[in-house]
């Protein structure tokens, strides 16, 4: 196999790849190129599947694509891409350790040759420091080859403040934009008594606005979004509303969209033509190649500061998606790391909250704590989601679950399906806490309980997934002698119980059977005893030894 290389000022080069190894190829950019190109080629020998980061998929998409195009920068995804067979063995992995450059991986099945034709496109700059192209043949398992590449790139040292990996309480599903100061207080008191520390006040509190999300509100929802000013009619002493919930031992963090003009907006004429349309839901995007964003990053720097916040959720830095022909990811790292050092500079404990499809290696440096994609409902899509952003950066930063919200009258195993699905990161919710029955409440304490108990081995132990043609089956994480393991396919309980002796095991049951595991302990939804060896759907069950020996 040969691996062609050539750029945009006209300098080209070969070299030979060395099968059922790893080759890592240097690549040093000319000054005078503006973009690289590669070219190589590999059989479609024994490769069955493939996983890319594409926010929101469940797992290996479940068959090979005649044509995939990932697209990566800064802002959205990273560049790797990992082909393997039905057992999870590697074939090849495709990627380079540019994460910030406009990128382009392209696979296009040549049926003749019975090959996938793989291309490289990348944009250069003068920043652009010397990095790598990979492409990985050894036979491990494919998860590992991810693990060794995000090992090899070069991080700065990484530390987050502690109220990151603390549960949170988020407004939106809640209350969406129809929230209020009294409403917020009101929801915190019972967050803090569930074990919830930190508030996130979402959506809502920079407009008059009392909405809620539906097919009526939704084609003009972000219309007054990008001025970024209080409602005092809904916050009307904002100051000393968040020292009292402050007080109350939570830490306060406001939702922005730095990136989202509204029609309605005044923000919008003081960018002119760098709004890029046509607006969709009321929105259109600022284009940063275009826009002086000086008064922008002031602004966000001093919400946070002038009200004493504790951080911001920073949302939709991802709307302008990076681009080889128009390269805009450059612009939109500036930008998200002079807003991430403000904060930080003001207030050096600042939680900063990134969505799903920037939780990547280019961000830690950048965000606190790295959220999955909405899934209102979905226990299992929230499941998956985590798993995709443990993935893509294991046990380096604060992964949190996508807020929980089910309907009022759910049955409770589903209540705790939810909580254990969340336990893949942190738990977050955005419930009318006020409304749970005791027998809700007792479950959602039960696992907050769970996660705190636990946090060092499912925040910092090594996680591994077990996924199906196109799901994740169960979820595990092991450190120290312990091992988590939550089981979402009944089918994958015999492969757990057979893995390795661990001093303790936990067990959580995502499915909807009972499963008859001979146990020292047994817990139902609510967290009270059950009967030994019966892990209901929802359920868990603790051992002081390891599965095999039952």
């Amino acid at each position: 196999m040969r691996l062609d290389i050539s750029f945009s000022n006209g300098i080209h080069g070969g070299i030979t790849l060395q099968a059922k190894a790893l080759n890592r190829i240097d690549i040093t950019p000319p000054s005078d190129a503006e973009t690289l190109t590669a070219t190589t080629a590999i059989p479609l020998v024994d490769i069955h599947n493939l996983w890319h980061t594409n926010a929101g998929s469940p797992g290996p998409v479940g068959r090979l694509p005649w044509r995939l195009t990932l697209t990566s920068g800064a802002q959205l995804n990273f560049p790797f891409v990992a082909l393997f067979n039905h057992g999870g063995r590697l074939h090849a992995a495709v990627a380079t350790t540019n994460l910030i450059d406009d990128t382009q991986i392209q696979l296009a099945i040549n049926q003749e040759a019975c090959t996938y034709e793989i291309t490289w496109r990348i944009t250069l700059s003068p920043q652009t420091s010397p990095f790598q192209l990979w492409l990985d043949f050894r036979d491990m398992e494919w998860q590992d080859a991810l693990a060794d590449w995000r090992g090899s790139l070069s991080l700065p040292p990484l530390a987050y403040p502690a109220a990151a990996w603390d549960p949170v309480f988020c407004t939106w599903y809640v209350t969406h934009a129809a929230v209020t100061q009294a409403i917020v207080e009101s929801q915190c008191i019972a967050a803090k008594e569930l074990g919830f520390t930190t508030l996130i006040v979402d959506d809502g509190w920079c407009y008059d606005d009392m909405k809620r999300v539906s097919p009526q509100t939704l084609p003009t929802w972000y219309a007054p979004i990008g001025d970024w000013r209080l409602s005092t009619k809904k916050f009307p002493d904002f100051r000393s509303h968040v020292s009292r919930m402050q007080e109350l031992g939570m830490k306060y963090m406001l939702w922005v969209a730095p990136f989202l003009l509204g029609t309605d907006s005044k923000a919008l004429a003081d960018y002119g033509d760098a709004a890029i349309s046509p607006a969709h839901e009321g929105m259109l995007q600022l284009d940063l190649r275009k826009a002086d964003t000086t008064a922008l990053l002031a602004k966000l720097r001093a919400l946070a500061k002038n009200y004493g916040l504790d951080g911001l959720k920073v949302d939709f830095l991802d709307t302008v998606p990076p681009d080889v022909s128009a390269p805009n990811s450059r612009v939109t790292e500036a930008f998200i790391r002079d807003l991430s050092h403000g904060l930080k500079e003001d207030n050096p404990n600042a939680l900063i909250e990134f969505r799903q499809s920037y939780a990547t290696p280019a961000m830690l440096a950048y965000g606190t704590q790295f959220r999955a994609g909405d899934a209102p409902f979905d226990w299992l899509l929230n499941f998956s989601r985590l798993a995709e952003i443990r993935l893509a950066i294991g046990s380096l930063a604060p992964v949190h679950a996508d807020p929980a919200y089910w309907a009022p009258e759910e049955e409770l195993r589903n209540v705790a399906r939810h909580m254990i699905a969340m336990l893949v990161g942190i738990p977050m919710i955005s419930m009318d806490l006020q409304q749970l029955s005791e027998g809700v409440r007792r479950c959602v304490r039960f696992y907050v309980d769970f996660y705190n108990a636990h946090r060092q081995l499912l925040n910092h132990g090594k996680w591994r997934f077990l996924f199906g043609q196109s799901s994740v089956d169960a979820a595990f994480v092991e450190a120290e002698g312990q091992r988590c393991a939550i089981l979402a396919a009944p089918s994958r309980l015999t492969e757990l119980l057979a893995l390795p002796s661990m001093r303790q095991n936990w067990l959580l049951n995502l499915t909807d059977k009972t499963l008859q595991v001979s146990a020292a302990q047994t817990y139902r939804e609510d967290g009270s005893k059950g009967v030994d060896g019966e892990i209901v759907s929802g359920g868990m069950g603790c051992y002081g030894i390891d599965f095999a020996s039952h």
